[in-house]
Order: C-alpha cells, then structure tokens, then sequence
C-alpha cells in the first residue's frame, strides 16, 4: 500500500495557517443576481430540480440562508432519472433519499469557473505544481450513523460517514498528468462525454453553463442528475463477482474511537470510524482522513483498488494455496496481507493513462500493468477508483525465496518471524542470491530456543488480524518476541553465500547476522549453536524445496531437531564442565590468570569481539610448566597472545579456508616492547595457517570454529612465538 505521494506531502498546509486567505476565496460574488433558487426559477426549465430541493433539507440554504454552490441538472435530466429509477414524480423519492441526492449537487462555498479548474485549497495565493490536482470538492450529500458487527468479535459499533466529496475533473487535471483527457474519463464515465476542453465535468455530468452569478453562490446548469457516489467499500459489496476479495479485505476490519464525531454527532453514543488496521487503505470511509481542516488531503487524496474478480482469485487460490488451505477463506492472515497490499495504491486517484505510463508501483515494487481490455468492472467512488480485473498482479513473495512461507501453513510461525524482523522486503529483491533453511512451525514450537528460552505461540482471536502472537517464554511468564529478537531469529535461517567449501560436500554459508554462519555437511545444517553442543541427533536434515530467480529455498526436518538458532552463550561465560573437551585445558588456564573471575570478566577484552587461537593441550601443558612464576599475571601473559582483535585485524567475517580472509592478526598480546603482538593469516585454498614472528606455521585444525557471541575459537597444531 503507497503512502501519500511526495507531491501531496510537500503541499499539505495547516487549514487553520490559510484562513484569512480562504475567506477571500470563498467571498460572496459581487453582483447581486437574486439567490441561486431564485436565478433557476427565472431559467424556467428547472422546475423539478427545484421541486425536489423544497422537500429536501436544502431549500433554505439555496434560497440564500448560506454560501453554495448549486449544480442544476435541467428539467429533462431530472426526468431521466426518474425515469431510470421507476419513479413515478419527485413525491416518489424518500425523504432521507432526497437529502442524499440533492446535497450532492450542493457544494459547500461559492466556486468560480476558475476556482474548480485549479483549485487552492491552500489559498487563493498558493500555487499549485499540477494544475487542477486538487479535484475534490465538499459536498452537503451525507449518510446517516450506520451500525456494523465486527465479524471477528461480535461487537456492535455505531460508524459515523462524513460528507460526500464530488470529483470535478478539469482539462488542467488531465494536462498535468500528461494523459488524454477524452479517453481517460469516458474510461470510467462510459455513458458520458468529455466535454471539458474549455473547462471541465462534473462526475459524470457535463456542464451547459458556467457560473451564473447568484446572491449566494454560483450556479452550474448539467446535463445530467448526480447520482451520489458510494465508497469503493459498498461498491465491493454489492457486488458477488467481487465477494472473495471483498471477504478477504473485511477479514483485516477494524474500529477506531471518533472522539470529534462522538462530541459532535453521537447524541449519547460512542461513534467509530472503520479501519482496516492501518494497513490496508480505509475503503470504507468517504474521506482519507477523518479531520475537516485537511483541505489538502481531502480535496487530493484517494484510493486505488485493483480488484481481482472470483475466478481469478480462485485461479490464484488452486496454484498456491490449494495443497495446503480447504478454501480462501482459510488462508492465514499474512499471506492474505501480502496479496490484498499488492493490489491497492493510495495516494490520489488513477487513471488508465497513468497506470499505462509504468510509473505507477505496487506496495511490493513491482510495475501495476494491465490492459485496459481486461478491466471488467469501472468505478468512481466517493473515495478513489476501483478497476475490477480478471487477473491477479503477483506479489513477488510468491514467486521468491519467500515463496515456502506464503504458501505453506507449516511455515506460518517463520513468515510471521521473518516479516515482523523486517526481512521481507530483503528477501524478494533480485540483488542477492538467498539459501532460505525454513524450520517448522513444529520445529520451532517444540525443539527451538532463543537465548536459553523456549518460543510459543499464542492466539487471543481466531478471527482478527493481530491476536496471534510468537512469545517468548521468560521469568514472568511469555512476553511477546521483540523486533531485535525476531531479527536474529530469522537472520539465523537466511544464508546469503557460500564463502567456503571443501570435498564437494560440506560448505559454510555467511548468514544475515554479522559474524553468523551455517555450515553444512552431506544433507545436515548445522548452527553455531547446534554444532558447539556437539549432539548430533538434534541437527536437522535439509532438503530443497525449490529454486527462485533470487536463490533457494530448504525445508529442515529431524525427529528431534532444533531450529538454527545462533550461539547466545559467551565464551568468557564458559566453564571447564560445559565446555568442548578441546577448549578444558585453555579455559582452565584461563581460571588460573583470573580471566574468569576479574571484574568484568576477561577486561582486556573490553568488549571487542575476538578470534581464539588455542593449540593442542599438550602444548600448553609444556608452556605453562616452563613458566618461570605462575603468578595470574605471568599466566595472563602467556595466554592472551592467542586472542586476536577482530577490529583491529580489520576483519569483517570470520576466517575460512578458500574465503580469500588472510592478512595481518593483531592479538591482545605483548611483545617485550610493549606493542601488540602479531601474525600473518593465509588462505591456502584448502587450508588456513598462521604464521608466528619466527616464521613458523600453524595450521587450523578445524574447519568450522566453535563460535559463540563473543567470538570465535580456532584449534591449531602448535603453538605461537610472539617474538
């Protein structure tokens, strides 16, 4: 869903800023014709117009108790519609039917021909970038409070509707957005004719006259009756063809408090405006937004909806989601999301011409195109456009790596973890190359842990959007995984290269995490957490789901297996009984030099993130007995060359053989003269060594480190000279 365009948002002034600036705007014209009912009376031919605005609520104000101005469709425009609606006279129409239709020839303030082609609702002063963008106008034609279910809660809300908006299309509208006129808007107004060349159309009407002069106001004679336009919301609904995705929008419904129209129009009750919780555009209101003073917005603003009919829904329904739903109205809501996002554009109304230009995008970046031959069903709405298509426009999550995840109900936990850390939009582009491993809903649920806490899942309602949670379990019992959480979470899953491989059958993936990498062997994922812990029955097997145009995707399976949560446990946290049998002998060294005890721990660290560079055990048994004092200091001495300074050593990944990371390794050591100890790095192909100040090399033993979230510990064959 587009948010306002730029355009708008560069030119949307505080009404209360220009007040001084619409009052002369909206001045009183300065030749007194006799009142706006009276000026059509002399006219002689509008009789049925007039008859019908003295039963309707209006009859004052047109005869000069306000400022107005009047769109008088002629005696003979009248009695088409009439006749069209099986009227037999104006006595025929319903009070509260009228009030609808002739206020929706009523226009609040007195507008010249000049005024409706460039409108200024920032004032009369202000200067417009697109001539004529400003195409709404208030009207006096209002719906009374409705009262509406919530389907997903059963609760009963009284909606307030504001006052209709009447669009008004000027030749100037169509020239600023550089399309033809003619075709755009008989496009939409098939039984009309452009005829605004010189001016401009009212809705669907022609203008016969421009601005006679009235006491009131001024006055335009149609050629036609205004029909009151409905929101894109009822037009949906009385519409079956449309009844699956009209369903699927009313899914996500939402009610909002109205404290301005409660104080104003509620009599006692509590009045709500419809949302569809913010995420999808307001269909439903007549306005963009809920306050009179946004004269910009209101008199700009508009939504889109690209409508896919019933059968192109279901077509799109039996291609993804068929295998895994029981009909459309189950589908999760955020695969639902994504699909009814990718169809709608707010910003202000479309026409054909500006969608045939490639310029208009969906929420998802990708171009809205379609012919106009293949546009089923046209509307103007009070609040934008609806274009009723016999085709879906494709969300690219459906057709990328994110695909497993918006089709698949075992992956529900993963998409709402992914999107809600902010991956998505990562995910669907083309720039990289992704290897997606998905873990279960189940996998997730019964095996997997973040940072020692077990992950839940809970939902409050069934029915509405946003009451399915993915918690965390913690002290005071689950709280909701926070988006820094779901990040690493979902980052821990999403590999995006290679940077090491060997005997064509184990490769190390760098992850969206920093200093984060899978490792695969044969068909098994490990994560630095599941390879640290050493139990092998708890690795998931991979197999692949399918390829993309932007990489592949896996599913992760095992009886007992966990997901790939990274190492949260610190290697300065690690004890001698819960440590890899290779690393006992270091870290109980590191005891004795009170690494592990001084306050904070391991200070020479100081935060920095490092390499651990440990050499077999018997090695530093040697060491350590020719120590001349086993002081902590003397200790502390002998060990902490083999940290080595990622920052300083200017690494931005962890070394792995054939990742082409080799250079200079600055360790927290000391040389004699008080500088930092070094080594030399090199990236052999098949293997990595290090070299000491004396030229001797010490080879990596292990291909994948133990890495924890401080860093990482590589075993070597011997030992290191710092000097």
């Amino acid at each position: 869903m587009k948010k306002w365009t730029p355009i708008l948002v560069l030119f949307l002034l505080a009404f209360t800023s220009c007040v001084s600036e619409l009052d002369k705007y909206y001045a009183t014209p300065g030749w007194l014709k006799g009142n706006a009912w009276e000026v059509l009376e002399k006219k002689g031919n509008y009789k049925l117009f007039l008859s019908a605005v003295e039963r309707s609520s209006f009859k004052d104000l047109v005869q000069g108790k306000g400022l107005v101005t009047v769109m008088a469709p002629n005696d003979s425009a009248f009695q088409a519609y009439l006749t069209k609606h099986n009227y037999t006279s104006v006595d025929a129409i319903s009070k509260t039917q009228l009030d609808k239709l002739i206020g929706f020839h009523l226009l609040f303030y007195s507008f010249n021909k000049e005024a409706f082609e460039d409108y200024k609702p920032n004032g009369i002063e202000s200067v417009n970038p697109m001539a004529g963008m400003y195409y709404k106008f208030r009207t006096k034609s209002r719906d009374s409070i409705s009262t509406e279910i919530d389907a997903s809660s059963g609760k009963s809300y009284k909606v307030v509707h504001f006052d209709r908006f009447i669009p008004i299309f000027s030749n100037n509208f169509f020239t600023s957005n550089n399309i033809d006129a003619k075709s755009n808007y008989e496009f939409f107004y098939p039984g009309s004719t452009w005829t605004g060349s010189n001016g401009f159309n009212v809705s669907d009407a022609s203008v016969k006259e421009y601005a006679i002069v009235s006491d009131n106001g001024y006055v335009y004679t149609i050629d036609k009756v205004l029909e009151p336009l409905e929101t894109i919301y009822t037009n949906l609904k009385t519409d079956a063809n449309y009844s699956d995705f009209y369903n699927a929008y009313e899914r996500f419904a939402d009610y909002q408090y109205d404290a301005v129209s409660t104080t104003d129009y509620g009599n006692g009750d509590s009045l709500f405006t419809k949302n569809y919780n913010f995420i999808l555009p307001a269909i439903s209101s007549e306005w963009p937004v809920s306050s009179y003073q946004s004269l910009s917005i209101l008199s700009y603003g508009a939504h889109n909806v690209f409508a896919p009919d019933n059968n192109a829904m279901q077509a799109f329904f039996n291609k993804y989601w068929a295998p895994y739903y029981s009909d459309i109205s189950k589908v999760n809501f955020e695969p639902m999301l994504a699909l009814l996002q990718n169809h709608v554009y707010s910003g202000t109304i479309l026409f054909p011409g500006q969608i045939e230009s490639g310029l208009i995008k969906s929420t998802y970046g990708n171009t809205i195109q379609f012919d106009r031959s293949n546009v089923e069903k046209k509307n103007i709405c009070v609040n934008g456009a609806i274009y009723g298509l016999n085709q879906i426009i494709v969300p690219p999550m459906f057709e990328k790596v994110t695909a497993p995840m918006y089709c698949d109900t075992a992956y529900n936990l993963i998409l709402d973890i992914m999107k809600n850390g902010g991956y998505v939009p990562t995910l669907i582009s083309d720039a990289t190359k992704f290897s997606v491993f998905y873990p279960s809903n189940k996998m997730i649920l019964d095996f997997t842990n973040l940072d020692g806490k077990a992950i839940t899942y809970d939902i409050t309602n069934t029915f509405k959007y946003g009451y399915q949670v993915v918690n965390i379990e913690g002290d005071n019992g689950p709280t909701a995984m926070n988006t820094t959480q779901k990040k690493t979470f979902a980052g821990a899953h999403i590999a995006t290269e290679v940077i090491s491989s060997r005997n064509g059958n184990e490769f190390v993936y760098r992850t969206l995490n920093s200093f984060n990498y899978l490792y695969t062997k044969d068909n098994k994922v490990y994560s630095s957490y599941l390879y640290n812990l050493g139990v092998d029955d708890k690795v998931p097997t991979f197999t692949k789901i399918s390829s993309y145009s932007n990489g592949d995707a896996y599913a992760l399976s095992g009886e007992s297996a966990s997901g790939l949560t990274p190492e949260f446990s610190q290697f300065k946290n690690l004890k001698t009984t819960s440590c890899p049998a290779d690393l006992k002998t270091f870290i109980s060294y590191a005891g004795v030099a009170t690494f592990t005890t001084s306050t904070p721990p391991y200070s020479f660290l100081q935060g920095e993130r490092f390499i651990l560079l440990i050499p077999p055990a018997t090695s530093l048994a040697a060491l350590y007995a020719a120590l001349p004092s086993k002081t902590a200091d003397n200790i502390a001495a002998f060990l902490k060359p083999y940290f080595i300074n990622v920052n300083a050593s200017n690494l931005l990944d962890y070394p792995f053989p054939n990742a082409k990371v080799q250079g200079t390794l600055v360790s927290f050591g000391k040389k004699s003269d008080g500088t930092a100890a070094t080594y030399t790095l090199v990236d052999r192909g098949t293997e990595l060594v290090v070299i000491d100040a004396k030229g001797n090399e010490a080879k990596v033993l292990n291909y994948f480190p133990y890495i924890y979230a401080d860093g990482a510990v590589y075993l070597i064959d011997k030992s290191l000279s710092v000097e």
